[in-house]
């Protein structure tokens, strides 16, 4: 993912993706308690249904018993999915659904953004990992319940959602009008830097019925360009399905290593995931793995084995911390619930959940501090941007100094870094932009610096 796409203005996608597995359900007997509360919501329901003043809509009682009953958990992964949200839910492990496109959660009673996900529309508004989402079409998340707010979001491609967000370190709480689109992930993407020998593979999401035959595809054409290293970028990565990220950590490991365990209730382990001897291995190549706060789920899991067993370097910042295991059970007429049912740990035992993983070398990436958000704000106050872009349209390091020299004369003290971040995004163009851009990537520079022969 692009520095400057995530500080100049990125988008998302609404996905709930973590470890989706569909399962049958299987009737248990209830305890002499459960059947003492059952007989209490039948007595509660027939007053209600023959005493209460209005007509009762028994399908909304029914459903509004069943999202409390899940509620009351306190955990926000897991939910009743409605007839509608279930067959999006499916088609989201497709790669292809209606949304604006962002992976969120819901942490301490607010939705809030895991990350926005690569070319789609929430990403070019510009929407940020940790972002609050406090209001959906002008009612406040406070009064929703998760699952609402998910389903306010979504909608027919083409309709718009507005969003509004509080920000880490913004006073005032930022508007954004996002137009909903038939959302088609493009999972995997590569790169070869000819001068250092180095390639580079960009994994967006652990989805798509098609991804690790693609990962693979993309190895190997890096592997015959004689790649002398290799970068895993798992930015902005909200996750996916845990047997993918398994098999696509197997590539890189030696036979018999442990990749990721999960526990149930009680901390009984309930299994192990080993790396196996079969198939084209990638074990000696070195590697880096890019990480940042939108990576989370399976991304750590990768991350994490990776680490774990020293097969390379984990770059960026902090992730997000998401180590729960969840199954979507179906259940009749069309519906069904997803319910956490384990956690999982890195290969040293570790839990990921609420701390994520710790970089082996941390870089950051290219973020306005509090001075440059207040030079910002003057600069669009005055539409200065627009008028030194006019001035010096072609981005070239000439310009660049021209531009920076423009802004001191009119008292715009920007950092270099985020000045040459605006400028560049105004005056080049779409199809000259790339995701591997070293320039305004610290992360991705570093990560190259340390696979390149000359370092």
């Amino acid at each position: 993912m692009k520095n400057k796409e995530r500080f100049a203005w990125a988008s998302l996608v609404l996905i709930l993706f973590t470890t989706v597995v569909f399962r049958p359900v299987h009737a248990k007997a209830v305890s002499e308690t459960a059947e003492k509360y059952l007989q209490l919501f039948h007595e509660v329901f027939g007053l209600m249904q023959n005493g209460y003043v209005e007509t009762v809509d028994e399908e909304k009682v029914f459903l509004g018993a069943i999202k409390g009953m899940l509620g009351s958990l306190g955990d926000p992964h897991s939910s009743f999915l409605e007839e509608e949200e279930y067959r999006q839910m499916r088609e989201e492990t497709r790669g292809s659904f209606g949304g604006v496109g962002m992976e969120v959660a819901y942490t301490d009673g607010a939705i809030v953004v895991v990350s926005p996900i690569e070319d789609t529309p929430a990403m070019k508004a510009g929407i940020l990992p940790q972002d609050r989402i406090i209001e959906i079409d002008g009612k406040s998340t406070a009064n929703l319940g998760y699952a609402e707010g998910i389903k306010l979001m979504r909608g027919k491609p083409g309709s718009s959602v507005s969003i509004k967000v509080e920000r880490k370190n913004i006073k005032e709480p930022l508007q954004f009008t996002l137009v909903r689109e038939n959302i088609r992930i493009r999972y995997v993407r590569s790169y070869f830097f000819e001068k250092e020998k180095v390639g580079y593979l960009r994994l967006n999401q652990f989805m798509g019925e098609n991804t690790l035959e693609e990962f693979k595809k993309h190895l190997k054409l890096l592997a015959d360009k004689k790649s002398e290293g290799l970068i895993v970028d798992l930015r902005m990565n909200p996750g996916g399905l845990l047997p993918l990220s398994v098999a696509l950590s197997d590539i890189f490991l030696p036979e018999g290593l442990d990749i990721v365990s999960v526990r149930g209730r009680g901390g009984e382990l309930a299994d192990v995931s080993k790396s196996s001897g079969k198939g084209d291995k990638y074990t000696s190549i070195p590697l880096v793995v890019l990480i940042n706060e939108g990576s989370a789920s399976a991304s750590e899991i990768f991350a994490g084995a990776i680490q774990d067993h020293k097969r390379g370097k984990i770059v960026g910042v902090t992730s997000f911390g998401k180590g729960s295991v969840q199954i979507v059970y179906p259940l009749s007429f069309g519906m069904a619930v997803k319910l956490t049912v384990q956690k999982y740990y890195t290969p040293s035992g570790k839990s990921l959940h609420g701390k994520g993983i710790q970089p082996d070398v941390i870089v950051k990436g290219i973020e306005p501090n509090e001075d440059d958000r207040f030079y910002l704000r003057k600069m669009s106050e005055k539409k200065l941007l627009e008028q030194l872009a006019s001035k010096y349209p072609d981005y070239n390091e000439q310009n660049f100094l021209n531009f920076e020299k423009a802004l001191k004369e009119q008292g715009i003290k920007l950092s270099s870094d985020v000045a040459r971040a605006v400028y560049k995004n105004k005056t080049q163009a779409e199809k000259d932009r790339s995701m591997t851009d070293l320039e305004l990537d610290p992360q991705l520079k570093k990560a190259v610096d340390l696979l390149s022969p000359k370092s």
